[in-house]
């Protein structure tokens, strides 16, 4: 098939479909693996979540990880799953890549999915035929058990031919049993691997006598009862402290774990859990990855959470559940501490000395990008089950993520819950907290009028229990959305009141973010002079802090603004000033942003020249970014070069 992708440059889709527990995962892997050399410009992976016992993954969620994984920043992804969509295609069209879309659930959750037109080669693995996908030119593999021959063959690697041989009948009343499922076969195996002195019959017989507990253990396929039926009796062969961790790690809402959480719910050190845990793995009840993390098949998981249901309390499971959301809590506000380490905080993690170290902002940065669909079902799971203190907190935790990284789908739907969870409290300063929040993310979203009713009622919170700092950035949510829909008088009020009380309160960064946000709103309203004037204060700031960000975004607000009063050369200086700034900081919006002032700054002085080389730097950012400032510069060069052509 890779072979056919390549002749004809164009993409194809491949979908293997099969039982849980076949081997349609592995066998995708291993294809792939053999082919990747004909795809050099990368491969996507996306686990779609559609049988894991949660909910499956949402493709604007998975669209997010694929752009920002193709270089686009956190800020330019679309928040619309149109516009992810668009950019996708964009992105990947004529590109050699390979896109993995492991457990999905419907036709419906993979199209978003698909690229643009290129050799690119789409592999999907469900448990369903997905024929929808017909539509759109897939190939469909149907893979089923192993027949009679290659199920015996596994079982000769694994536990040696002479060991097989030695009981041909009872191999192949075992390799039945296990309905020629390679998860079944693999999970029987190294139970016996262990068991050297074990004739095969011995485990036969105890599968032959387990028929009747089927319907125990859940509906399904013939296939999928054999496996469970392999990890029942697995399972009751297990040490005691090896079989309690597996059914405490049933809370877990997420295929993947890391050791902490394994000592969390076992309540038990990290040193303490690794013995059971090892175990788990030797009996393929649990998988390691190579990362140093861990997983259940989404059938171990669903088998112990069947065995935990019915001999854990649901007072043990929930409490091994909140050991869990405290500790990716305590890891998570470390975290956030190394993402903003000076942003003021509310919950009490962040009172303590942090849980875990991460080497520097980007290490911190990307283990809460990497967990975050893990962190993102823990707040919803702990909202469900009335823990409302830890739903918030682990909210609050996820703003440096949520700043940076622009996971719209995430932030509102953890926002959500914890707002609720806050208001189930009674903790208005904790509710306000995650309006603020929400505020800002349909702020990045650009629905300024959502925004402007979340900050409101933020506001309201704040103002009601005395919160002063609160009070403050419900004020600057709510100036930022005014603007947005052009009532400029309203935001400088805001804004206005909100640097009083952070002068009141001895906040200086947050009276000189204030001080520029002024300056941002006055230059709206064509009030140059005293936008300069707010620069110029709040620029002194950022200078002794050495902040090349905020130092950036000051300088090119000058510039536009010395531009607008025609003092042109002042304002190139800014301007050129403002794009150093931002290329010490590594700002590439804030370099495009520069160089699109700095072609605007030429057009008015009549330097085409310059102009075009300005939009052309500007549009090279921009589209790397998918950012939509790319259109104005587009279309600026369109013009240039429509009238070079017409003058010809």
């Amino acid at each position: 098939m890779s072979d056919a992708v390549t002749e004809r440059g164009e993409p194809a889709t491949v979908v293997i479909s099969g039982v849980g527990g076949v081997g349609k995962t592995s066998l995708a892997l291993t294809w792939l693996s053999r082919a990747k050399e004909q795809f050099p410009d990368g491969q996507l992976f996306a686990n779609m979540r559609g049988f894991s016992g949660t909910a499956p993954a949402e493709p604007d969620e998975l669209l997010g990880h694929f752009l920002r994984a193709l270089g686009v920043r956190p800020e330019a992804v679309p928040g619309d799953l149109g516009e992810r969509t668009a950019l996708f295609r964009s992105l990947t069209a004529g590109r050699r890549l390979i896109i993995m879309l492991d457990d999905a659930v419907s036709a419906a959750q993979v199209r978003p999915l698909f690229p643009g037109h290129g050799p690119t080669l789409v592999v999907v693995t469900s448990r369903l035929r997905l024929p929808g996908l017909a539509l759109d030119g897939a190939s469909f593999l149907s893979v089923g058990p192993l027949n009679e021959a290659d199920a015996v063959e596994l079982l000769n690697r694994m536990l040696g031919d002479v060991r097989t041989g030695a009981d041909p009948t009872a191999t192949r009343s075992l390799v039945a049993l296990c309905g020629r499922l390679p998860l079944a076969l693999c999970t029987t195996a190294a139970r016996l691997a262990v068991r050297v002195n074990w004739p095969i019959s011995r485990v036969v017989a105890e599968l032959a006598d387990e028929h009747g507990r089927l319907a125990s253990l859940g509906r399904g396929g013939e296939g999928e009862l054999s496996v469970r039926l392999i990890f029942d009796v697995t399972y009751r062969d297990l040490p005691a402290r090896a079989a309690g961790l597996y059914r405490l790690l049933s809370v877990h809402p997420g295929a993947h774990f890391i050791l902490t959480d394994a000592a969390a719910v076992a309540a038990t050190s990290t040193a303490d859990v690794v013995e059971p845990l090892e175990t788990l793995v030797d009996t393929n009840l649990v998988e390691e990855e190579p990362d140093g993390c861990y997983r259940f098949h989404d059938l171990t998981r669903l088998h112990a959470r069947a065995t935990a249901s019915e001999e854990e309390t649901e007072e043990s499971r929930t409490q091994a559940f909140e050991r869990l959301l405290e500790s990716r809590l305590s890891i998570a506000v470390a975290a956030d501490r190394m993402v903003i380490p000076g942003r003021w905080h509310l919950g009490r993690h962040y009172e303590t000395a942090p849980a875990a170290s991460f080497a520097d902002t980007a290490d911190a940065l990307g283990w809460l990008e990497r967990e975050l669909p893990t962190l993102t079902d823990l707040v919803t799971t702990a909202h469900g089950l009335g823990l409302h203190r830890g739903t918030w907190e682990l909210c609050e935790a996820l703003w440096g993520v949520c700043t940076f990284r622009k996971p719209y789908a995430s932030w509102i739907r953890t926002h959500e819950a914890g707002a609720a969870s806050a208001a189930a409290l009674g903790d208005p300063r904790a509710e306000a907290r995650m309006l603020e929040a929400l505020a800002s993310a349909h702020l990045n979203l650009r629905d300024f009028r959502a925004a402007t009713d979340l900050a409101g009622r933020a506001l309201e919170l704040e103002r009601g229990v005395g919160h002063a700092r609160g009070e403050a950035a419900a004020l600057e949510c709510l100036g930022v959305a005014r603007i947005g829909l052009d009532d400029i008088t309203g935001a400088i009020y805001a804004f206005e009141r909100a640097r009083q009380i952070q002068q009141e309160i001895g906040i200086e960064r947050g009276v000189a973010m204030m001080t520029r946000r002024l300056g941002e709103a006055m230059a709206q309203d064509g009030r140059t002079s005293e936008a300069i004037d707010h620069f110029s204060v709040a620029l002194d700031y950022f200078d002794q802090q050495d902040d090349d960000y905020n130092r950036a975004r000051i300088l090119r607000g000058i510039g536009d603004a010395l531009a607008a009063e025609g003092r042109s050369n002042d304002a190139e200086s800014k301007l050129l000033a403002a794009l150093d700034a931002a290329t010490r900081a590594g700002a590439r919006h804030e370099q495009g942003t520069a160089h699109l002032a700095l072609a605007r700054l030429a057009r008015r002085g009549g330097d085409a020249e310059a102009e075009q080389a300005h939009l052309e730097q500007a549009l090279a950012v921009f589209e790397s970014l998918g950012a939509p400032q790319a259109a104005e510069a587009r279309d600026r060069l369109r013009t240039i070069r429509a009238r070079e052509t017409a003058a010809e």
